[in-house]
């Protein structure tokens, strides 16, 4: 068997944005909220139609699926795969945007219903925390009483997440594998196979169940997001190269204010002829 990576946009929108089979994301939900007995979501609303896009584009970066529960209550789950320093602030925009955007001229405030947001990270966000799941919610700071319920975050980072399939514990564990390591299994684990829900997640991500045309868009934005990290390695050589390049120059400049040009290219290797380039650029 060949499973997708789930952190691909195609991959990620078939698992979790299919109506249909909306008891996987239902399922989802509740893990990363902890949610009990009589608390726990029992349907929701795609918001935002699963479609197969036409090109990769550089969204494989940032992809997310919306829904509303029964009672109302919007989530917003996205998978965020290259590292930005504003995250924290982005993520807080766009809940308060997904709130703001409910009330409708003459509409009440009151009316308004509660925006959870959740991000699936492919990087590291809290340097302080080793948790690879952790809540964020609007306490009082003196009683931690959670009066202001009206938006919540919930942040998964995926590279802190280090379990073993003998080690799962609960069904969040179980999830947060399957993210992770989907795409290096052969078979579906016993471990993912309860409760159900996760073993048709499996199925869902199995190569065999996608179209031919799902499988193309998916193999473009492999290669797109291939494509983006050989760019960025290039660029993080060519930064090294031109800093060796700089600091080689300020030494050579500093002895040139002691030393000779002769003497500075026999110390340094340099050709005299490159010395005095270096030198010329002082003046």
């Amino acid at each position: 068997m060949i499973f997708l990576d789930p952190t691909i946009d195609i991959a990620f929108k078939k698992l979790f944005g299919d109506q249909a089979k909306q008891e996987i994301l239902i399922s989802f939900l509740n893990s990363v909220l902890g949610c009990k007995e009589g608390e726990k979501i029992v349907s929701v609303v795609i918001t935002d139609p699963y479609n197969t896009p036409d090109t990769p584009w550089l969204k494989t970066s940032i992809v997310d699926i919306r829904c509303i529960d029964q009672r109302g209550r919007n989530y917003i789950v996205e998978l965020q795969v290259e590292n930005q320093d504003d995250y924290p602030e982005r993520s807080q925009y766009y809940a308060a945007l997904a709130m703001a955007r409910q009330l409708k001229i003459g509409g009440k405030y009151g009316s308004v219903m509660p925006v959870i947001f959740i991000g699936i990270l492919d990087f590291d966000l809290f340097e302080n925390d080793s948790d690879y799941l952790t809540h964020h919610k609007i306490l009082n700071t003196k009683t931690h009483a959670h009066s202001l319920r009206h938006l919540e975050f919930h942040f998964i980072e995926l590279k802190k997440f280090n379990k073993s399939l003998d080690q799962l514990d609960n069904v969040i564990d179980k999830w947060i594998f399957l993210l992770k390591n989907a795409s290096t299994l052969t078979n579906v684990p016993k471990q993912l196979t309860i409760p159900a829900v996760l073993k048709e997640a499996m199925e869902v991500l199995e190569q065999g169940s996608m179209s031919q045309e799902e499988l193309t868009a998916y193999d473009r934005f492999i290669d797109a997001r291939r494509v983006a990290e050989s760019v960025k390695e290039t660029n993080i050589k060519e930064g090294m190269q031109k800093g060796r390049e700089e600091t080689q120059c300020d030494m050579v400049l500093k002895m040139l204010s002691k030393l000779s040009i002769d003497q500075v290219a026999d110390i340094t290797g340099l050709s005299i002829d490159a010395v005095e380039k270096i030198k010329a650029l002082k003046k």
